[in-house]
């Protein structure tokens, strides 16, 4: 018997610096990685599982808005938290963009 293995969107890594919103909550991070389904961030927001935030940044002109789920919160220090998100609901304008900004890394 085999094993199913997901096909995983390809990651590429970025010091992108974006604003994360989670309600009425905002702060700076960066971004570490992207691909077409999601993010590894990293900054001084406290978040948990499953909070929906956007994440605003800009690339090379281009701006980018992305509503996401929090899916892995690590805290390797009292000051800062990497997340990993999930895009949601992602506008076909901002869905190019990602593209391009993974094809070009």
């Amino acid at each position: 018997m085999t094993t199913y293995e997901p096909v995983r969107a390809q990651r590429v890594p970025t010091s992108i610096v974006a604003t994360v919103t989670a309600g009425k909550r905002s702060s700076v991070f960066t971004i570490l990685n992207v691909s077409i389904t999601g993010a590894k961030l990293e900054g001084p927001l406290s978040l948990a599982l499953k909070d929906t935030i956007k994440i605003r940044f800009a690339w090379e002109g281009t701006a980018v808005e992305l509503a996401a789920e929090v899916v892995r919160v690590d805290s390797p220090d009292l000051m800062t938290d990497q997340i990993a998100a999930r895009f949601v609901d992602v506008p076909e304008e901002a869905k190019a963009a990602i593209e391009d900004l993974v094809s070009r890394m």
